[in-house]
């Protein structure tokens, strides 16, 4: 018999299987399969997971959805179309939605074995059902008090009170208090405590009792009972002896909590030590089954605090990278992180003469000048939802359209290198009494496939790309530096812009480390001015005349370049001026128009 527990936003539901497998998904049935059906939760694909019970009290999981995996205990994901084998019990989730599964026989309590000087008294207790939703309150009759099979009415005000506990904020010494103090309440026993299993001795996370609490004893040998045969157990007969008067008379009842990896990580344990008649104390059936739900109910309360703090430190570890809007969609659907190839378009940032501002002001002021100019460059990459990779000393990098879709990647991307550059005059103004000169930035841009995923390792998560994209836009970024240019990008970006994405062709060029020549353009800008383009166009004229070795005529055409105000010239045009010159000086045997940079 496999029995199902379904964890969901409308409560915790119970399925029973004698035979044959179980199907779970948000579409119908299908080939007469058993079926669950969760339509609630988005994350579940039309036809998702297969169950089926096998001999040795293991179950087969099949993975049968085409793109979401499925979580098996805490550390294991069973991929689309991947199937495994696991022992029950066995915890699975499903997007937003926990499945437990277990036999019939992990359900049942177990009579508390035989000390020297106790009877043992065995009764099998039948499967409880899952309880209804209510709040902790009003004046529930308790369990001693019935003495035979309670009424409905009855049954829904003790539910009520299992199903605030679970409703509880996890965790909390009012979630713990809720829980003993239902033992108290609800089944009528003289004490209640919760206790939780931590490095390796049992700690009392809360009690309740009638009168004064104080400490209370607690017996170690029904709790390893507990421990070991992951089972309830309880006294429902407790024999007097000559060597002690009844007050000292205690039938217990403990049921074990499970947690992660469904590891028994705390008990509920009850006592009532007042007489009942020549035998003394005892615990019946009925009242050994509630403390059970009230165990699972606090079961499931810390599976779901566990559940969400690693949410949250998912999240909080994703937001390093991501928007906020983007961490919570990564959250709920985290195979958007697996490692795959994309044409993604990268951006590189650095701070231009860093070493010599760094000597000049001193370690903490330095500290200080890049976390203000970090800031606020950060902003610009999360305010055009690109992925923050990594800070780079003085620099940073960041890429777009990977982990989600972002067709215009380039665009975003040169619109937020155009924002950085805005931000440096307000920057340098600030800064310019500490560090003496303007504050400048070089940014380098270029687009193509890489394979984007975890470039970290196995212990230190680090999302980003690798290959000859990142490598290239890198080095177009160091590029900057010797044509005195704010940002440059490359061909392979400059094809995925629209025309009101303003662009000067400076050159073809061979970089450092990287083969291949590579087209390089200036970026204006979707505003660019008038007197830009007509820089522009007369630079583009002069560049094509170099190219076809026609120099002397080069020269000319750059004449209108070269004025302007003091110190404040083109620099490529000075660039390709002084190239021209010198082929009219010495005209070269093979003249070929691509500039090699020897440096990054």
């Amino acid at each position: 018999m496999l029995v199902i527990y379904l964890n969901t936003p409308r409560g915790r539901q119970e399925f029973k299987r004698a035979g044959g497998p179980v199907e779970f998904g948000r579409g119908p049935e299908r080939d007469g399969i058993f079926r669950i059906v969760i339509e609630y939760d988005l994350r579940v694909s039309r036809n998702h997971l297969r169950v089926e019970e096998i001999p040795g009290r293991q179950v087969r999981l099949e993975n049968l959805s085409e793109r979401n995996s499925i979580r098996v205990g805490t550390d294991r994901i069973l991929a689309p179309g991947e199937k495994v084998q696991v022992p029950l019990p066995a915890q699975v989730i499903l997007g937003e939605t926990l499945v437990e599964l277990s036999g019939d026989r992990a359900t049942v309590l177990a009579p508390l074995p035989p000390d020297e000087d106790e009877e043992p008294v065995e009764k099998a207790l039948q499967t409880i059902g899952p309880p209804a939703r209510g709040r902790l309150g009003g004046s529930a009759q308790s369990l001693m008090s019935l003495g035979a099979t309670p009424d409905a009415e009855t049954l829904a005000q003790w539910f009520e009170t299992v199903i605030a506990v679970q409703r509880a904020a996890a965790g909390s010494p009012e979630f713990y208090a809720q829980a003993a103090q239902a033992l108290v309440d609800l089944v009528g026993l003289d004490w209640g405590q919760v206790l939780l299993w931590r490095a390796g001795e049992w700690q009392v996370a809360a009690r309740a009792g009638r009168g004064q609490v104080g400490d209370r004893p607690f017996s170690q040998t029904v709790l390893k009972q507990v421990m070991d045969q992951r089972r309830t157990f309880y006294q429902s007969e407790v024999p007097l002896s000559s060597s002690h008067s009844l007050l000292e008379v205690e039938a217990v009842v403990a049921s074990p909590i499970f947690g992660a990896e469904d590891r028994v990580v705390g008990a509920v344990y009850g006592s009532r030590s007042k007489s009942q008649g020549g035998r003394g104390p005892g615990i019946g059936p009925l009242e050994a089954q509630v403390v059970q739900l009230l165990a699972s109910a606090v079961g499931v309360g810390l599976a779901r605090l566990e559940q969400e703090t690693n949410a949250i430190r998912v999240r909080v570890q994703f937001e390093q990278f991501f928007s906020a809007d983007l961490a919570r969609e990564l959250a709920r659907n985290p195979e958007l992180l697996t490692g795959r190839e994309r044409e993604i378009t990268v951006l590189f940032l650095d701070i231009r003469g860093f070493s010599r501002l760094s000597e000049r002001i001193g370690p903490m002021q330095t500290c200080n000048l890049v976390a203000a100019v970090m800031d606020q460059l950060t902003a610009r990459v999360r305010e055009h939802e690109g992925v923050l990779v990594d800070y780079l000393g003085d620099g940073l990098w960041a890429m777009w359209n990977a982990p989600a879709d972002q067709p215009d990647h380039a665009v975003r991307a040169c619109r937020a290198a155009l924002a950085m550059q805005a931000e440096m005059p307000a920057l340098s103004a600030e800064w310019q009494p500490i560090t003496g000169e303007p504050l400048r930035v070089g940014i380098g841009l270029n687009s193509g496939p890489a394979l984007v995923g975890n470039t970290g390792s196995r212990l230190q998560f680090k999302y980003g790309a690798l290959g000859h994209t990142v490598n290239l836009a890198s080095r177009v970024e160091g590029a900057t530096k010797h044509f005195g240019v704010g940002v440059l990008l490359t061909g392979a970006t400059k094809a995925l812009l629209p025309a009101t994405m303003v662009t000067r062709r400076l050159c073809k060029t061979r970089v450092v480390n990287v083969s291949g020549a590579v087209d390089l353009y200036e970026l204006g800008g979707e505003a660019a001015s008038p007197e830009w383009h007509a820089c522009r166009d007369a630079y583009e004229n002069a560049l094509n005349l170099y190219e076809a070795g026609r120099w002397g005529e080069a020269c000319r055409a750059l004449d209108p370049l070269l004025g302007g105000a003091k110190g404040n010239y083109d620099i490529p045009a000075l660039d390709l001026l002084a190239r021209a010159v010198g082929c009219l000086k010495s005209p070269p045997h093979t003249f070929d128009p691509v500039v090699v940079l020897g440096s990054k």
